[in-house]
């Protein structure tokens, strides 16, 4: 069983490594798995390893998008610098809008979450002259990597899926850290934590404020991969997606979330392309999920591997 996490890590470095030989089209697919994998993730480790749902979390991810884009198109500042620029200013909005919605739980902390997100939402609908209203924003020009240039699709998937290991290690060593302990502590028995003496709302913030940094991570990567941001990207549909993703593919792994965006992703570009109720596809396959594999599709997956190493020993 030791063997597992190695084995599964060497055979995504090696899918990886491989997939711009699948052609630009298909590399293009990869790349946005990746992206919504990075915001996925993210958001499972409110969901799955502190016990908080939010519905706002697209909020993060679209600050770090729109701060990208809008550095580049109004002041023509490189991409590297709005990337940076993205991810603290997503990093300051979660650490504030943390520190009104940690003070609840369940449903209140959800609706709240939605409602910081949905002020967003308006904010870039009225303040066109920035942000570009319904129409978006376009003329963002990609910054160079050692000399080449994001708008190739290699160079750009090459950037994305660095950024994907990168999170991806970080959430693995963070969840297997005293922090992921206490916070798995939380989401298992937050009355027992608070008993033992632990600041359950400093933890819950701490969880917060490293989950919406995650997601500008995700919202800078998308920036340079769509070169265009509109309104769209911080709506509540975003963030009800994210969750989708991550209970398909297992909130309670770290890689879980990934792999429900790549199956949210691959049943939209799939069934839409012969087929205009798409949507109705995801529904069926999410509920049945719920229904019958209640850990995700890679939790069960995980499950299997162990107990069939399990037997052969």
């Amino acid at each position: 069983m030791k063997f597992l996490r190695p084995a599964v890590f060497l055979a995504l470095t090696a899918l990886l490594t491989l997939a711009p030989f699948a052609g630009d089209y298909a590399l293009g697919i990869i790349a946005e798995i990746l992206i919504y994998g990075v915001f996925a993730m993210s958001l499972g480790l409110l969901i799955g390893f502190t016990g908080l749902m939010s519905f706002g979390h697209a909020a993060f991810f679209g600050i770090s998008t729109y701060t990208v884009i809008a550095l580049g198109v109004h002041l023509g500042i490189s991409g590297w610098w709005g990337m940076a620029a993205g991810i603290g200013l997503s990093a300051i909005a979660a650490a504030f809008v943390g520190l009104f919605c940690i003070r609840v739980s369940g449903i209140p902390f959800l609706m709240l979450t939605m409602a910081f997100s949905q002020l967003l939402y308006s904010l870039a609908l009225k303040w066109r002259n920035v942000t570009g209203g319904t129409d978006g924003l376009t003329g963002f020009v990609r910054p160079t990597l050692f000399g080449m240039s994001l708008d190739g699709a290699v160079v750009r998937y090459a950037v994305v899926a660095v950024g994907f290991v990168l999170v991806l290690v970080f959430l693995y060593l963070l969840v297997r850290s005293p922090l992921g302990s206490i916070l798995i502590g939380i989401r298992d028995n937050e009355q027992r934590m608070r008993a033992i003496g632990y600041p359950v709302q400093r933890f819950k913030f701490l969880a917060f404020t490293i989950a919406g940094t995650l997601a500008g991570v995700g919202g800078a990567l998308y920036a340079f991969f769509n070169a265009f941001v509109s309104t769209d990207i911080l709506h509540w549909a975003l963030s009800g997606d994210a969750i989708i993703m991550v209970v398909l593919g297992g909130s309670a792994t770290v890689f879980g979330p990934a792999v429900g965006a790549a199956i949210f992703l691959l049943l939209k570009n799939i069934v839409s392309s012969h087929n205009e109720y798409w949507m109705l596809w995801i529904g069926a396959t999410f509920i049945l999920s719920v229904m019958f594999l209640r850990q995700g599709v890679w939790g069960f997956l995980v499950s299997c591997a162990q107990s069939a190493l399990g037997k052969r020993k």
